[in-house]
């Protein structure tokens, strides 16, 4: 019984991450199109800097903040879902940590 349980929950936990894997994929491929619209060059200056002195690095710093602080609404949308999708992974992660621990706890010798 307990092994079913397990098997059942790990399929669960493994389908759960490969859906939110693909949203993230999805999240990532919006993203990079609108940075791609956005900047010269495809926006490869985000994604490939060429840092020469600290005062590249702070306008690469300063780029991205640009970027993610937008008010554009299909960069609103992208930062939404990245966070539902970070929101979802660390929610799975501690659930199947929480479960691993209450499993070990009721059947010590399966562990």
């Amino acid at each position: 019984m307990v092994d079913t349980i397990i098997r059942v929950t790990v399929m669960a936990v493994l389908t759960l991450a490969l859906l939110n894997a693909l949203h993230g994929t999805s999240v990532l491929v919006r993203l990079a199109r609108q940075l791609a619209r956005r900047a010269p060059h495809g926006g490869l200056i985000f994604w490939l800097p060429a840092f020469g002195s600290m005062r590249d690095v702070r306008i690469w710093i300063a780029r991205w903040r640009g970027v993610l602080d937008s008010r554009d609404p299909a960069l609103m949308a992208v930062r939404v879902d990245a966070r539902t999708v970070i929101r979802r992974h660390v929610h799975l992660t501690i659930l199947a940590h929480t479960w691993a621990v209450a499993l070990a706890a009721v059947a010590p010798n399966l562990v």
